[in-house]
């Protein structure tokens, strides 16, 4: 397309000069005749003049010649009377020339008692001839002048070749610099169809660079915008698939873990079954230590799949679906109660730490999911005879954060940014001892983000972990 962008401009210099030069050699040969009608006019006048001044027509002749011509080949003059009769010639003897009325020009000019003017063949002369008669009535005749078209037509003709020399060298010097104008008005347009297959092959990230205002420039300015728009939607179905992928993995990571801790209480229950009934003699203090295992690992599965269903049932909730009013400080008091004997059982002391009226809207029963899942962890991951410090603070953007801080061990660095994930154990062992789920926290996750919040830890091994859950619950900042 270019290409032939490229030859039409061309072409159209081209033909814009041809047809200028034919108007041209046109209006030149034009110029010719009526320069040259003058000439005759100017000579018939002066002729007519003499004529009038008593001259005879041969020395009229002779000083028209002298003025108007170089030789009597090249001008000539003719007198004819209002019959036809030639009267007078400067080239042939009048006495011997046949009569004149059916020359198309002498006839016109009797006729129309004014000019005529013609071009044709004269066989006196034997050449192509212009003639231009005018009728005097003074005298009744008609004075013709004449000049053969050969003399005036070579140099109309050196004129012609003059011009179609400038027309050839400026057809020239046009299609040179059309052709470079038309390859530099045609450099974006083939930047564009280079672009264009660029995208087409998938890749977003060319761009066209280009300071004209001109419609190319407009073009090229929506093409980038468009392979933009193109690029931005290519990143985000990447980031949507990568998501789908991971998706894909957590969703094949959860089956697999949640396979694996329903397998080991069961295992467990099923072996402590399977003796007790095989066993036809069993002490009463075994069988009582058997029976109380398969409590135990039975609360754990029940633990197990009831964790499991929270978690499905708030992915699946929008946010403050259940929304009510209450007093933040007093849902975290009832649940440090709560928790209080299972602490005290450790010699765990739980301090909740005094805070200002909090009052929020929210799920009452999510937000104590939360309290219950961080106090319930910093008891079950504590030293004995620690501590817990309980608190709720206000941060701006009708943020409420709350604070649970423990003296356990700590958690070593590499696990901090994992601890939130779906059964994910610092302490394997030890998280089964304590009858651990591993979905506490990241219920805590989960809910936190139904309120536009989130769960975040901090911890020094030895010293204890901070857990901070931030939620956007503040009732009267809203």
């Amino acid at each position: 397309m270019i290409r032939r962008f490229q030859l039409f401009v061309i072409v159209i210099v081209l033909v814009s000069i041809f047809i200028v030069g034919a108007i041209g050699v046109f209006f030149m040969s034009e110029y010719a005749d009526q320069a040259n009608e003058q000439f005759l006019r100017s000579a018939n006048d002066l002729f007519a003049r003499e004529i009038g001044r008593g001259v005879s027509y041969e020395d009229a002749s002779a000083t028209c010649l002298q003025i108007f011509g170089n030789t009597t080949d090249d001008f000539r003059i003719t007198v004819v009377a209002s019959d036809g009769t030639v009267l007078y010639d400067s080239v042939e003897n009048a006495m011997e020339m046949d009569n004149h009325l059916d020359r198309a020009e002498i006839s016109s000019a009797i006729e129309s008692k004014s000019v005529a003017v013609q071009k044709r063949y004269s066989r006196t002369v034997g050449a192509d001839m212009l003639y231009l008669a005018i009728y005097h009535p003074e005298s009744e005749t008609v004075i013709r002048t004449s000049i053969q078209q050969t003399v005036y037509q070579q140099s109309i003709r050196s004129m012609q070749y003059v011009f179609i020399a400038i027309m050839a060298v400026t057809v020239v010097l046009l299609g040179t610099f059309g052709y470079f104008f038309s390859k530099r008005l045609s450099r974006p347009l083939s930047e564009l169809k280079k672009a264009a297959e660029t995208v087409s092959a998938s890749d977003y990230t060319v761009r066209i660079n280009t300071t004209s205002r001109d419609d190319i420039g407009a073009v090229s300015a929506a093409f980038n915008k468009m392979a933009e728009k193109l690029e931005l939607e290519k990143q985000t179905i990447e980031a949507n698939n990568e998501r789908l992928a991971d998706l894909q993995n957590m969703r094949s990571e959860f089956v697999a873990n949640v396979s694996h801790e329903l397998k080991t209480p069961l295992t467990s229950i099923r072996g402590f079954v399977d003796t007790l009934r095989n066993t036809e003699k069993v002490d009463p203090a075994v069988q009582k230590r058997f029976l109380e295992i398969i409590d135990i690992e039975a609360q754990r599965l029940h633990q197990l799949i009831n964790d499991i269903l929270q978690l499905s049932e708030i992915e699946r909730l929008q946010p403050d679906a259940d929304k009510e009013h209450f007093e933040l400080c007093d849902l975290i008091s009832e649940t440090a109660t709560l928790l209080k004997e299972k602490a005290e059982e450790r010699g765990i002391t739980i301090v909740f730490e005094a805070c200002e009226p909090l009052p929020v809207l929210a799920d009452r029963y999510r937000i104590k999911q939360i309290l219950i899942n961080l106090i319930d962890n910093a008891i079950n991951y504590n030293r004995k005879d620690g501590m817990i410090w309980l608190s709720a603070k206000r941060e701006p953007n009708s943020v409420i954060a709350l604070h649970v801080r423990d003296s356990g061990e700590g958690i070593p660095p590499e696990h901090l940014q994992r601890i939130f994930e779906r059964f994910y154990r610092v302490d394997k062992s030890h998280s089964r001892e304590v009858g651990g789920t591993g979905l506490g926290l990241s219920i805590v996750k989960h809910i936190a983000a139904l309120y536009e919040g989130n769960a975040v830890a901090e911890s020094q091994e030895g010293v204890g972990s901070l857990f901070i859950v931030r939620l956007k619950i503040a009732d009267d900042l809203l």
